[in-house]
């Protein structure tokens, strides 16, 4: 398990690279905001993705480890990281409603495994 969460991780690591590199190419192409404009990453969803993978990675972190195998540093590096990726795929995705939703369940899901394998990688 602690295999695929780092190849999760490194696969997931590379997709935000690639979704910060679009957000560059998006502020330096914008002269003023159109209403039409279509954002890389919607600020809400980053930090609803941040947040829901944080939680379910705390609990089941400490449900399986207790607190004194916990690193907030890699919690943090790990939440964005799963944040900003799972939100860049549910703006991709924002016309099929029902997929962006659905979409919230990664985050939640990659949480779990990272507070299983331990934040200590």
């Amino acid at each position: 398990m602690k295999t695929f969460f780092m190849i999760s991780f490194a696969v997931a690591a590379l997709a935000e690279v690639a979704v910060v590199a679009m957000l560059v190419l998006q502020a330096v192409r914008q002269k003023p905001p159109m209403a039409s404009d279509r954002p890389v990453v919607r600020v809400n969803d980053a930090v609803a993705a941040a947040s829901l993978f944080g939680g379910a990675m705390v609990i089941s972190g400490v449900i399986t480890h207790g607190w004194g195998d916990f690193d907030g540093t890699d919690l943090l590096l790990f939440a964005a990281t799963f944040g900003v990726v799972t939100a860049a795929l549910m703006e991709g995705v924002r016309t099929k409603t029902t997929v962006a939703h659905a979409a919230y369940v990664i985050p939640i899901g990659f949480g779990v495994i990272a507070g299983l394998v331990g934040t200590g990688l």
